[in-house]
């Protein structure tokens, strides 16, 4: 998949994501690998359904844009 659109992009700063990165591993340090893996699952469906959302949205302002050009404006 390409780089998305700057206007989905949100996010923290560089800084405060390492900051973020590094407390996350050290609570899910405890965690089996199963619960592990479940965790990312659930990561990795949201992260799907953002995309698949976006996707809908970029699909949906392609057919308006065509049909305002079919319609001359």
């Amino acid at each position: 998949m390409g780089p998305e659109s700057k206007s989905f992009q949100t996010g923290l700063s560089e800084p405060t994501f390492d900051d973020l990165k590094r407390r996350l591993v050290d609570l899910v340090e405890p965690l089996n690998d199963a619960q592990l893996l479940e965790l990312a699952d659930g990561i990795h469906d949201m992260l799907r359904q953002r995309r698949s959302v976006r996707r809908r949205h970029a699909e949906r302002m392609d057919e308006r844009t065509r049909h305002l050009a079919e319609l001359g404006h």
